[in-house]
């Protein structure tokens, strides 16, 4: 059978990508070798497609495969969903084998190098895209999938699988950053039997204490396996979500929220998710389960999920690294038939229920009375403090909201946890008005001039920051970027704050002064992070507290 596959494989990659793939540099070579560098190629534009969702001529144009390419046979940011795809590609022709160790340990290598970065180690077509690479990697947002795509039969061998894990587990501390996609000759030849456009998503859904609508349209609802859900990802993304508006955003603190229940308490996830809506074109029970409404086996075509990529994606995401975890999870989950069902029906459903009202996290801080004191304080002061969703501040007006106040308290903390997690997830320091780490930011104690000076130094850091971003190149210019929240906290450890109201605005004085401590402490970071942690993602470091805190003593001169 392998031998079909590969016949199919290789017309489908002639027919979608001949003459797009440049083949200049092989010119020369014989017939063979540019039929393989081709194919090759062909598979890496081929990855780019299918999972970034993007025509033949685009991907075609995002392939870097070539002479000293460092393993990165091509590369593609999408900006919409800012995601930074990696693809390492092989083209053997037999269809036995798998990727061999060398190859993966190079990949991985180029990699380590294209997020430093280190671009001066890589070819002429990657350095062309520099400014696409640098947009995607200094956003902190950004996550990145290492896609491996070779056209034999074989799973990736444990030593390989190892290597790949390695180097995920130090990515992904503390955040999920990296994910591995990987798409050998079966996938391929599922990804490409039906077309360009993917087969319609067929599932067998088995749905636990499930309950039925009929009327005015059929539908189901009941409890989906997380682990089902996190297979759906894996074999189906992203056509899984393709009517659906929101695509998964990563590392949001609503995320981070489903992760952190999944991984701490998946038997409770029920009661803490609010689950998924799918569309299908028809849905039938099959007899399997007989009548009983414990559980029961249904046949959804064209399976679509209009609401809850997050969830989908944040069990995805960890089941990857903890299975056993998403085994004991469920899913609350709506399958809507589109069965005789009016026009554009389907489009209304996705539309409304991607814009219905949610609470979000920093809409509880408004039950907090500190809030409203801090507000009036300022007020008498002709300085607006907003700390309610929706309000905004006039452009001409001095002011601040509680995005700013937030980030400014914790970035001047005595302990860098609270800098850490603003860099992290803000969401969560709103977790709780009643308790820490909120009750330590917003108290009795903070007067509404104090912080009107904090977010004031916040504002001349962030000027700083942005002065040094423009001089600074490469790795150096990243650590201005990423590390934002820890150079403020470095700032503020130095940096008296004065409450007195006469002095409420900074003097230029003292933002010259700012302007000096935040040069000196970017000039100072380079070695010590080199030294000790010289394979970082900055953008994962400065998330970590552990290792903040220990460059925090490194730059203070109290390190051991």
């Amino acid at each position: 059978m392998s031998a079909i596959h590969m016949r199919q494989i290789r017309a489908f990659l002639m027919n979608n990508f001949d003459a797009l793939i440049d083949l200049s540099d092989y010119a020369e070579r014989k017939d063979g070798e540019r039929e393989s560098a081709f194919l090759t190629r062909a598979l890496a534009a081929f990855a780019i497609m299918s999972l970034a969702d993007t025509d033949a001529p685009t991907a075609a144009t995002h392939v870097t495969d070539g002479f000293t390419d460092n393993g990165l046979d091509a590369v593609f940011f999408e900006k919409q969903e800012r995601i930074l795809y990696l693809v390492q590609s092989k083209w053997d022709q037999d269809g036995a084998g798998s990727l061999a160790r060398a190859h993966a340990q190079k990949f991985i290598k180029g990699f380590r190098d294209l997020i430093a970065p280190h671009l001066d180690r890589f070819n002429e077509k990657i350095q062309a895209k520099a400014d696409m690479i640098n947009e995607a990697i200094s956003d902190a947002r950004t996550r990145i999938f290492l896609v491996v795509i070779y056209s034999g039969r074989q799973p990736l061998s444990d030593t390989v699988k190892s290597d790949f894990q390695d180097v995920l587990k130090e990515m992904n501390d503390p955040t999920e950053v990296v994910t591995l996609k990987t798409l050998r000759q079966v996938n391929i030849y599922n990804m490409i039997s039906h077309g360009a456009g993917g087969a319609p998503i067929d599932l067998d859904v088995a749905l636990y204490e499930w309950g039925q609508i009929r009327e005015p349209h059929q539908a189901y609802y009941g409890q989906v396996s997380a682990s089902d859900v996190g297979a759906w990802w894996d074999q189906h993304y992203p056509r899984l979500f393709a009517p659906n508006i929101r695509m998964f955003l990563g590392d949001t603190d609503v995320n981070q929220g489903i992760i952190d229940t999944l991984r701490t308490a998946p038997e409770s996830f029920w009661f803490f998710n609010n689950g998924v809506t799918a569309l299908c074109d028809s849905i039938a029970k099959k007899a399997i389960g007989g009548t009983s409404r414990d559980m029961g086996v249904f046949e959804c075509k064209n399976l679509c999920i209009v609401n809850g990529a997050q969830t989908v994606g944040s069990v995805a995401a960890v089941a990857a690294s903890l299975p056993e975890q998403v085994d004991k999870a469920r899913v609350p989950i709506r399958l809507i038939s589109l069965e005789n069902c009016p026009e554009a029906f389907d489009r209304e459903i996705t539309r409304t229920n991607n814009t219905q009202n949610r609470i979000e996290r920093r809409d509880f801080v408004a039950l907090d009375r500190e809030q409203e004191r801090i507000r009036n304080e300022l007020h008498l002061e002709a300085i607006m403090y907003v700390y309610k969703s929706g309000e905004i501040i006039p452009g001409a007006t001095r002011g601040f909201d509680l995005v700013d106040a937030t980030v400014a308290r914790a970035c001047s903390q005595q302990d860098i946890f609270y800098a850490t997690q603003a860099k992290r997830e803000i969401g969560r320091l709103w977790d709780d008005i009643q308790k820490a780490p909120y009750k330590t930011l917003f108290n009795g104690s903070v007067s509404g001039l104090n912080l009107y000076k904090h977010v004031q130094i916040l504002r001349a850091v962030d000027t700083a920051l942005a002065k040094q971003k423009a001089t600074r190149v490469g790795r150096d210019r990243m650590y201005a970027i990423h590390g934002n929240r820890f150079v403020a906290h470095m700032v503020y450890r130095d940096h008296p704050v004065e409450t007195d109201a006469e002095y409420s605005e900074l003097t230029e004085g003292q933002k010259q002064a700012i302007d000096a401590q935040v040069a000196a402490i970017l000039d100072r970071m380079p070695p010590i992070v080199d030294r000790l942690y010289p394979d970082c993602y900055l953008a994962s470091l400065f998330k970590n507290r552990t290792k903040c805190a220990v460059m925090e003593r490194e730059l203070l001169g109290t390190g051991s």
